[in-house]
């Protein structure tokens, strides 16, 4: 090991978490011989029987940061009739004309086409590099890339592939590579054209919401990135705008930058800097002509346990809130509503535990229910909410939300046959079990009343009565932050709050609301 990658390993020991790889193009042309940005756009204007210069007058006007993109629009408008008529395309049309949905997808499908022909590099050091690249240790992968060295070099990472699956799926950032431009193995999830950047960056932030935990928590190493490429310059200029002043202290050598040795990155270790949005960074820039150094150093990170296992561990622990039979893997002992949170003794066990593992497990609770449907949250498995989670609490509760459940089923289009609910829920739903008050003090007209009239006049009552008094679109705002505050830090519920929580339900998910339901949940901000 030379001593710039000791150096840089004494870098990395000393944050005591495994770094994030962000990994750019530089990796794909010394591994695959794939062109660059100019010569994967010379490369598809051919198809267009024009030369790339023809496209570059075509979008002369153009920022200097987007007129790549644009030049891909331009080929694709030009590209979409020689695809769809010429006999030279007939494969693709066969195997792809059903899922064209937009004028760029044909340029996307050859773009895929083309990237999946490259072969390894056959040259031998490189091979050995590439055997070295998969003994890495790292958390996580985030790549631009289309193709599909990583995955293929790293195949104990589960792939993420696209904007949307980054973004939407129950990712659990760690063992995990982020495809965040598309991959050559969907053609259409490519980020190729300017449309396709511009609805990139709309979605941005959310992107940097996900990625916000890897980027504070570990070292990032960008492979493959100049220190003053755009893109990375914008994507961090957008993550320096989420962040706090003692968030953004944590960036200060945190960022390395790795690549081959050239006139502005000299061959070793070197302190730099760069400047986003007004905030100047120190920056680690090494030049490697041998990367297997680099892969051999990573290799040799200490780590307690192997990242698949701690994603295996993560998935596990995740889906304890919707699995009413032992996993095999992970073993909660029972514990009631009524058990306090603090005398909750938690034991992960590593192994196999045949006697543990008959006994069963409970974690997530008729209150993370409740709550979680107060919020809106469509971060759920909703087939083992349906099919273990509802049946499990309805066992032993008659008031809990079971249109919530039904209409995330119905935005993620998973049919759901009513009649095998559990009979309580059903009840619920028809009636059977009516959302009635508590016999007490009922002032006069109370059920003319507003919820908030309600809760400004009588609050000791708006619990019990609040069941059956009458809702505007401010109300039922109003009876989410009232339940949410009564649910904060509890443990179990009470069946009033409970009986108020299932009007919630009804008035939200369900019929119960006499007014315009999507300008309700626009109101409380839930979007399904």
């Amino acid at each position: 090991m030379s001593n710039s990658t000791d150096q840089l390993r004494s870098l990395l020991v000393s944050s005591k978490t495994l770094p994030v790889l962000f990994v750019g193009s530089g990796l794909s042309r010394r591994y695959i011989d794939s062109p660059d940005w100019e010569g994967l756009l010379s490369q598809l204007a051919g198809l267009t029987g024009r030369p790339l210069s023809y496209y570059e007058g075509k979008v002369g006007g153009y920022d200097p940061d987007m007129k790549l993109p644009a030049i891909a629009s331009r080929i694709a408008a030009d590209f979409y009739d020689t695809w769809f008529f010429e006999d030279g395309y007939r494969e693709s049309r066969d195997k792809y004309e059903q899922s064209i949905a937009v004028e760029a997808d044909p340029l996307k499908v050859e773009t895929a086409k083309y990237i999946n022909s490259l072969k390894l590099t056959q040259r031998d050091g490189l091979i050995s590099e590439l055997e070295k690249l998969a003994s890495v240790r790292a958390h996580a992968v985030i790549t631009t890339n289309f193709d599909s060295v990583l995955e293929d070099a790293l195949p104990d990472m589960e792939v993420y592939v696209g904007q949307q699956t980054v973004l939407f799926s129950a990712t659990q950032s760690v063992g995990e590579i982020y495809k965040i431009h598309g991959s050559a193995s969907d053609p259409a999830s490519l980020v190729l054209t300017a449309e396709d950047y511009e609805a990139y960056w709309d979605r941005n932030p959310y992107l940097i919401a996900k990625m916000l935990t890897l980027f504070v928590e570990h070292p990032v190493i960008f492979i493959g990135y100049s220190l003053r490429d755009t893109h990375i310059q914008r994507l961090l200029s957008n993550l320096v705008n989420c962040l706090t002043e003692e968030q953004l202290e944590t960036l200060n050598d945190r960022l390395i930058f790795v690549g081959r040795p050239s006139p502005t990155r000299g061959e070793g270790l070197a302190r730099s800097t760069i400047t986003v949005a007004k905030h100047t960074f120190g920056v680690q820039e090494i030049g490697l002509e041998d990367f297997g150094e680099l892969y051999d150093m990573l290799a040799e990170l200490p780590q307690h346990f192997p990242v698949k296992l701690l994603r295996q561990l993560s998935e596990s622990v995740y889906q304890l809130a919707y699995s009413t039979e032992p996993t095999g893997r992970v073993y909660v002992l029972p514990f009631d509503e009524e058990t306090q949170s603090d005398s909750v003794e938690v034991v992960v066990g590593v192994g196999t535990m045949e006697r543990l593992g008959e006994m069963g497990y409970s974690a997530y609770s008729r209150t993370n229910l409740f709550r979680d449907m107060l919020q809106g949250k469509k971060d759920h498995n909703v087939t083992n909410m349906l099919e273990r989670l509802i049946p499990s609490i309805f066992k032993t509760a008659k008031y809990s939300p079971i249109w919530y459940p039904l209409r995330l089923a119905d935005n993620e289009d998973v049919v759901v046959d009513r009649d095998v609910l559990p009979l309580r829920a059903l009840q619920l739903m028809e009636g059977v079990t009516p959302l009635t008050p508590y016999p007490s003090r009922r002032p006069s007209r109370w059920q003319e009343m507003t919820f908030e009239e309600l809760s400004a006049e009588h609050p000791d009552l708006r619990t019990n009565l609040g069941i059956d008094c009458t809702y505007g679109v401010s109300d039922v705002v109003a009876l989410r932050d009232y339940l949410l505050g009564e649910l904060d830090g509890a443990t179990a519920v009470t069946t009033p709050i409970a009986k108020l929580c299932c009007k919630f339900d009804q008035l939200v998910y369900g019929e119960g609301f006499s007014g315009n339901g999507s300008e309700l949940r626009e109101a409380l901000g839930i979007h399904f």
